[in-house]
Protein backbone atom coordinates (compact mmCIF):
# COMPACT_ATOMS: atom_id res chain seq x y z
CA UNK A 1 0.00 0.00 0.00
CA UNK A 2 1.04 3.41 -0.70
CA UNK A 3 2.13 5.40 2.24
CA UNK A 4 2.51 8.88 0.79
CA UNK A 5 -0.72 10.68 2.52
CA UNK A 6 -0.52 12.98 -0.22
CA UNK A 7 -3.47 12.96 -2.93
CA UNK A 8 -5.70 14.91 -5.38
CA UNK A 9 -8.22 13.86 -8.12
CA UNK A 10 -10.22 16.61 -10.22
CA UNK A 11 -13.52 16.82 -9.76
CA UNK A 12 -16.48 17.24 -12.86
CA UNK A 13 -18.56 19.42 -12.24
CA UNK A 14 -22.22 18.53 -13.62
CA UNK A 15 -24.98 20.83 -14.47
CA UNK A 16 -27.25 19.31 -11.71
CA UNK A 17 -24.52 20.06 -9.68
CA UNK A 18 -25.55 24.44 -10.13
CA UNK A 19 -27.73 26.24 -8.14
CA UNK A 20 -29.93 29.17 -8.90
CA UNK A 21 -27.18 31.38 -8.26
CA UNK A 22 -24.52 29.84 -10.80
CA UNK A 23 -22.29 27.86 -8.55
CA UNK A 24 -22.32 24.14 -7.01
CA UNK A 25 -24.62 24.17 -4.07
CA UNK A 26 -22.81 23.77 -0.78
CA UNK A 27 -24.30 20.71 -0.02
CA UNK A 28 -23.04 18.89 -3.02
CA UNK A 29 -19.44 19.40 -2.23
CA UNK A 30 -19.28 17.13 0.30
CA UNK A 31 -20.94 14.37 -2.97
CA UNK A 32 -17.39 15.66 -3.91
CA UNK A 33 -15.55 14.33 -1.23
CA UNK A 34 -16.88 11.42 -1.23
CA UNK A 35 -15.94 10.98 -5.12
CA UNK A 36 -12.42 11.88 -3.74
CA UNK A 37 -12.87 9.11 -1.27
CA UNK A 38 -13.55 6.80 -4.27
CA UNK A 39 -11.08 7.98 -6.11
CA UNK A 40 -8.03 7.79 -2.99
CA UNK A 41 -9.55 3.85 -2.17
CA UNK A 42 -9.31 2.63 -6.08
CA UNK A 43 -5.38 4.04 -6.24
CA UNK A 44 -4.26 3.27 -2.53
CA UNK A 45 -6.11 -0.31 -2.18
CA UNK A 46 -5.14 -2.18 -5.32
CA UNK A 47 -5.14 -6.02 -4.00
CA UNK A 48 -6.92 -5.45 -0.61
CA UNK A 49 -9.88 -7.64 -0.73
CA UNK A 50 -13.56 -7.35 0.57
CA UNK A 51 -13.20 -6.76 4.20
CA UNK A 52 -9.61 -5.79 3.90
CA UNK A 53 -9.88 -2.18 5.06
CA UNK A 54 -12.30 -0.71 7.60
CA UNK A 55 -13.06 2.71 7.20
CA UNK A 56 -15.55 5.40 9.39
CA UNK A 57 -15.89 8.70 8.43
CA UNK A 58 -16.59 10.21 11.82
CA UNK A 59 -16.66 14.13 11.02
CA UNK A 60 -16.77 15.73 8.20
CA UNK A 61 -16.76 19.75 7.41
CA UNK A 62 -16.00 22.17 5.12
CA UNK A 63 -14.55 25.98 5.29
CA UNK A 64 -16.10 27.63 1.68
CA UNK A 65 -13.91 30.04 0.38
CA UNK A 66 -14.81 30.71 -2.93
CA UNK A 67 -17.54 29.61 -5.39
CA UNK A 68 -17.62 27.16 -7.42
CA UNK A 69 -19.25 27.11 -11.14
CA UNK A 70 -19.96 24.78 -14.05
CA UNK A 71 -17.11 25.80 -15.94
CA UNK A 72 -14.49 24.64 -12.76
CA UNK A 73 -12.41 21.93 -12.27
CA UNK A 74 -11.72 21.92 -8.74
CA UNK A 75 -9.29 19.34 -7.19
CA UNK A 76 -9.77 17.72 -4.15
Amino acid sequence: MNRNPDFQTAINVRFNDIDAMGHVNNAVMFTYFEEGRKALFLERLKGVKGGGFNFILAHIQCDYLLPVRLEDRPVL
